[in-house]
C-alpha cells in the first residue's frame, strides 16, 4: 500500500508561437509562464503538457522556449501532442525515446507507485494499435491505472468544440476504455475550458487552458477569458481530487 499522494501539474493548451508575438492578442508566453511559475505547482511530483504546445503546426520556436523553461525542473515532464503539434518537431526537444511507435506517441510511466498511461489522438482518432497496447498493458497492472490523452474520449457539453472538434472515433474508444476494469480517471485537455463527467463508471477531467478559454455555452466561437488557467491533480489511495486555478 503507497500512502503518500502523488501530486500532478497538468498543463495543456499553450499554444506558444514561434517567436514572442503576441498570439491571437494573447501574450501566450506569459501566460504559460504563469501557471508553471505558479505556487501551485512548486510541491508536483510530476508535470504533465497534454498537448497544443505550439499554436498551429508545431513551430519549433514553441517548443525551444517550452524546453527552456522546463529543463531545471526537479520533477519528470511528460509531454504528449496535440492536433497543432507535430510530432517529429517535438521529439527533436523533448525525450520521446522509446515513446514512439509507428508515428504515434503512447506510452506508460511509473511513479510512486501509480501507472499512468499516455495515448496520442493528435490526428482526432486514437488508433486501433493504441487501444490495443493499453488492454494489453493494463491488464498486467494490479490496481488502479490512469490515462491522459489531448482530446476527451467523450462529448463533454461544449456546443462549439463538441460539434467541431471533438475524438472523432469516440465510440470506439469508449468501448474500449469502458473494457479495461481498472482505468478509473481520464485526463484531457483540448477544450478550452473545464469539465468533469462521468463515463460509465470512469470519470473524464477535461483541464483548461494556458492559452485562453473558449465559451462553451456558444455554438461558434466566442473568446470567454485570456486568463491562463490549470489543472492539479492528487492521486491518493483511495481518492482523486483536482483541482483548478487561474490568473
Amino acid at each position: 500500500m503507497n500512502s503518500k499522494f502523488l501530486k500532478i501539474g497538468q498543463i495543456t493548451d499553450l499554444h506558444i508561437g514561434e517567436d514572442e508575438n503576441l498570439v491571437q492578442g494573447i501574450d501566450v508566453r506569459a501566460n504559460f509562464l504563469k501557471a508553471l511559475n505558479s505556487k501551485s505547482m512548486a510541491d508536483i511530483d510530476l508535470l504533465v503538457l497534454s498537448g497544443d504546445l505550439a499554436n498551429e503546426d508545431g513551430e519549433p520556436g514553441a517548443y525551444h522556449f517550452v524546453k527552456e523553461q522546463v529543463k531545471n525542473l526537479k520533477v519528470p515532464v511528460l509531454v504528449i501532442p496535440g492536433n497543432h503539434d507535430r510530432l517529429d518537431t517535438m521529439a527533436e526537444f523533448f525525450d520521446l525515446e522509446g515513446k514512439i511507435h509507428d508515428g504515434k506517441c503512447y506510452f506508460k510511466h511509473e511513479i510512486e507507485g501509480r501507472t499512468l498511461f499516455f495515448l496520442d489522438s493528435a490526428c482526432g482518432t486514437v488508433s486501433r494499435d493504441q487501444l490495443d497496447w493499453l488492454k494489453s498493458e493494463t491488464a498486467k497492472v494490479q490496481g488502479k491505472v490512469f490515462l491522459f490523452m489531448h482530446h476527451p474520449p467523450c462529448l463533454c457539453g461544449h456546443r462549439f468544440m463538441d460539434s467541431k472538434y471533438s475524438l472523432k472515433n469516440k465510440e470506439e474508444v469508449q468501448e474500449a476504455l469502458a473494457g479495461i476494469p481498472n482505468l478509473t480517471h481520464i485526463f484531457c485537455g483540448h477544450y478550452h475550458s473545464h469539465f468533469e463527467l462521468d463515463m460509465g463508471r470512469q470519470k473524464v477531467h477535461v483541464a483548461p487552458s494556458t492559452q485562453m478559454q473558449i465559451d462553451s455555452h456558444a455554438p461558434h466561437f466566442i473568446l470567454k477569458s485570456s486568463a491562463p488557467e490549470w489543472m492539479t491533480i492528487e492521486i491518493g489511495e483511495n481518492f482523486v481530487e483536482t483541482a483548478v486555478y487561474l490568473r
